[in-house]
Formats: C-alpha cells, structure tokens, sequence
C-alpha cells in the first residue's frame, strides 16, 4: 500500500515540518511512504536539519497545483495525510487524514455573513465571472491583479441575455519572456476561438470572442482555456513551484453593469475589489468532507478548529524525539529556539533581546542568551536577523543560526533555562495563530533538564505546569520576575529541571508513533 504526507514548507525544516517528517516515518513501517512537497530538498537534507531517520522514505517533488487538480493527484495514494500549514486541498485518495496545526481563519460573524451575501449578490448582478477550476490564488500585480491558469482552466460567465450573442472579453497575458503562447477557447469541447499572445511580461491584451446563443446554458457560458505552460523554477531562483500558461486579469462582459464594476472596485475600492475576486480564499469548508479524521496537535488548535470549522477531532500531539537529549552539568546559559523570520507566526527574538540586556542593567552577571534557528534565504528574514544582531550589540547575547544537530544538541544540554515569547504582545482573541500552537523546542528544552520560562498563551500551558516543571508568563516584567527567581535558587531550579524532564516524556516520539498508527488503524483497516 501506498502512502504521501502532504508538506508544502519542507523546505523551511521547522518544527511542522518535523511533525510530517516524523508522520512518514511511522508510516513507512505499513507503507511504502513518500514525503510530498514542492520545492527540491533531499531526505538527507531533512534527516540532517530534523535528526529523523528517512531512510525509508522518498521525498516527491511535484509542481504547486490548484486545489482540484491537486486532489486528482492524490487518487494514487491508499493513505494522503495532509500535514500542510493552512492548506485547503481536497483528497481524492482511498483514504485520508489531516493533521491541523493550526485552522484556517473563518469568521462566522452575523457581520461576515452579511458581507459574504452582499458578495455573493453584487457578483452575480455585476457579471462577474466564476473561476471553476484551473487556476492559481489571486495574485497582485501593480495597481491590479490577476490569476495564472494551469494548461486547461474553466471559467463560467454570466451573460446578461440567453437570446442574444454575448461579447466576452479575455483580458490575459504572456509572462514568458522569449516564447509566444498559443491560446484556445472551447465551449463544450468545441473550440471556438484561437488567439497567440506575444511575450510581454506584466503587460495585458484583451481578446474579444462573440457568444452564441446556442452555446449558452440558461444565463451562463462555461469556458475552457487551453494554453501550453512552463515552470517558472527552471527560469528563476527560488520562483514558486507552478506549471502555469495564460496569466487573466479578468473575463468581462460587454455590459455596462460589468463596467460599474470595474469602475468601483478595480480603480475606487480596489480593496474590496479584491475580497469580491476570491481573497482571503479560505472561505469554504468543502475540502474537509474528504477526510476521514482531522486531528489538531493540540487542546489550542482542536479549541480554534471548533471556533471556525465547527468541528472536533482528537489530538495527535507532534513527536518530541527526546532520546537524543543530553544530561550534563548546566552552564549560565539561556536558549530559546526558533525560525528567525518575518511573518504571522515569528517568535518575537526582540522581546527577549531586550529583557535580558535589562536583566543586565538590574545587574545579571556571567550569564549568557542564546539565540539559536533557522534562517531561510529569504531578503526580509535576512535583515529581520541581522536587526536582532544589532540590537544586542554590547551585551552577551550569541546567535547561532543554522547549526547542525550536534551543536544544538549540546546548546540544549548547557542551557539551564529556556525562555520562550512567540505571541507576546499579540491579541488571542484577533489574532490566534500568531501564538505558539503546541511548542515542540519546549519539549526539548525540558527533556534536557533546561527549566522552561514561556508565555501562558496558545499550546504552552498544555507542556508546562506553572511552578511544577516550569514557569508561564503574561508579561514582560513576570519573565525576569520568574528568571531572577530561578537564577538566584539553584535549589529551585533544579528541582523544576528534574520534573521538567520526566513531563517531557508524555510527548515522546514513541507516543505519538502509537496514538498515529492508532488513529489510521481506525479508518484504513476498517
């Protein structure tokens, strides 16, 4: 039997990534298992970056696929697992689970369901077009926007008449820089027009084909583009992994009600324009009903996933390989760890830079913050990284971006404390994925008998018993408050390192192999 664990962001090797890597591991001993993504990384790479043998697993580097086609892929599989962060992809395959680290936002407001009617009626009188199947998410462009199609993209257009010939304009475009692209428009599988766009990058030609009515269904035409495509990867460094042909703008009726449109919400409210075309796209739920089990990765994610889906599952709580971990004698070393980046989900490094350097104004001596992670290539992560770098100028704060494994093995080992921010500062109630959802180098951190310090939102208060095994904290004050605490108690703290370690082991790798293979066992082999 075959199995995929789905992982867009392979290539970023956090701690999500481990959490699919880990799945496809257990999985392989009933599997024949492949990690599936879309960026090229190796499983050396990954068994390198994650400490996890993949030896039994290949890793399938496929082009990023809208979601219906997506889901025609999966139909190989006899297990998909879809361990993806905030994906919205169907599964076609015999069976499926999804691993939710954290659910996709959904306002379920009398507010957001008044706009979502007013959206829905100003679509269907303004004659806007529905994208079926076929294209790529909305992407920005300038003052506009436009969408890629794949090699066959449908599209259904409102016509203002069902008796009369309809003029329909496709405003689309070539990206390509050297290759002209040859273009077709069928209407049921006949076609009807051919056009070749010229290679012009960023720039739009509108392509008029006249409707008749015998191809029209009631007040609608369905469309089919058929283009040629490429891969903008094989041209550009760190380009998205896509097969893509035609770039459209928009599919307008000549109507002047499709020309209000345009005027409104193209040039006044350019905004709003762009909620009407489709963002944010998390809008539906049908992809869920593919799956047999959805299992959130913590009380917090499980929490957020009723709020918005309005459904349950039972937690599958992320492997914590903590055999590796390190017993030695503590140095005055405190560590945190996490992905130095910009974006929802940073770990707020700032923060912690600027209460240890007052830690140091209030007299901390001989001790040192470590700052330890992964860094992606990416121009706004490398600046974040190096404006932390200035900021702790003059105080002893290290940072080790990039270690291998063996290093940050031993980092864990000397570190008596873990400090840990990510959510800090941020509202729960707005913004909830920003918090840690479960907290996987915490784990770490105390199956290494280094005493953990973290926030008391999100998934942290699920791995730490407020002194028990650790400290948790609301304010910036209460980190040095708790800090100062355990620095001047050695007895304290290592009482709290000793019962930090034994909590460690009830998110152990072995754990999650057992409640993993159990939960599959409930849907596959019945």
């Amino acid at each position: 039997m075959k199995a995929a664990v789905y992982n867009r962001w392979l290539h970023q090797k956090g701690g999500g990534e481990r959490h699919s890597a880990m799945a496809a591991q257990v999985l392989s001993e009933r599997f024949e298992t492949e990690l599936v993504t879309h960026r090229p990384i190796s499983c050396e790479e990954l068994s390198d970056a994650l400490n996890i043998d993949l030896s039994n697993v290949t890793v399938r580097v496929i082009p990023a696929l809208p979601p219906n086609r997506f889901a025609a892929f999966t139909r190989e599989f006899d297990l998909f697992v879809n361990s993806s962060f905030m994906t919205n992809q169907p599964s076609e395959a015999a069976h499926s689970m999804m691993l939710v680290l954290f659910p996709s936002p959904i306002d379920r407001s009398r507010g957001a369901r008044m706009r979502q009617a007013v959206g829905r009626f100003l679509t269907r009188e303004l004659l806007l077009p529905e994208w079926l199947d076929g294209f790529y998410d909305v992407q920005e462009l300038g003052s506009g926007w436009f969408r890629y199609a794949t090699r066959q993209a449908n599209i259904r257009v409102r016509v203002p008449s069902a008796t009369r010939t309809a003029s329909i304009e496709i405003v689309g475009g070539n990206f390509r820089e050297d290759v002209e692209l040859p273009v077709r428009c069928l209407v049921d599988g006949e076609v009807i027009a051919e056009r070749t766009f010229p290679p012009n990058p960023g720039c739009f030609e509108t392509w008029q084909i006249d409707i008749d009515p015998s191809c029209m269904h009631g007040n609608t035409v369905e469309l089919v583009l058929e283009s040629p495509t490429f891969n903008p990867i094989d041209r550009f460094e760190g380009a998205d992994n896509r097969e893509v042909g035609l770039a459209v703008t928009d599919v307008r009726v000549r109507h002047f009600r499709h020309y209000l449109y345009e005027i409104v919400f193209r040039k006044a409210f350019r905004e709003l324009g762009l909620r009407l075309e489709g963002l944010p796209t998390f809008y539906s739920l049908d992809h869920l009903d593919t799956y047999d089990v959805i299992s959130p990765i913590s009380k917090y994610s499980r929490h957020w996933m009723e709020m918005y889906w309005g459904i349950s599952g039972p937690i599958l709580y992320p492997p914590v390989d903590i055999s590796w971990a390190l017993t030695r004698a503590k140095t005055h070393t405190i560590l945190t760890v996490g992905r130095f980046f910009r974006g929802t989900h940073e770990k707020k490094h700032g923060v912690m830079i600027d209460q240890f350097k007052r830690m140091c104004r209030e007299g901390l001596d001989g001790w040192t913050l470590c700052l330890a992670g992964h860094q992606s290539g990416r121009e706004i992560d490398v600046a974040y990284t190096e404006e932390l770098r200035r900021r702790a100028e003059g105080y002893p704060i290290e940072f080790a971006v990039d270690v291998p494994f063996d290093k940050l093995r031993e980092m864990y080992g000397d570190a008596q404390i873990y400090w840990h921010a990510a959510g800090y500062g941020e509202r729960p109630d707005r913004n909830p994925v920003r918090f840690e959802h479960f907290g996987i180098s915490v784990v770490e951190a105390m199956a290494s008998s280094a005493v953990p310090v973290v926030l008391d939102q999100g998934g942290l208060p699920e791995l730490v018993t407020d002194s028990h095994d650790g400290f948790v904290w609301s304010k910036a004050e209460n980190l040095r408050e708790r800090t100062w605490q355990l620095i001047r108690d050695p007895e304290l703290c290592s009482s709290m390192a000793a019962r930090a370690r034994i909590s460690s082991r009830k998110f152990s790798a072995e754990a999650f192999r057992v409640r993993l293979l159990e939960l599959v066992a409930g849907f596959v082999d019945n």
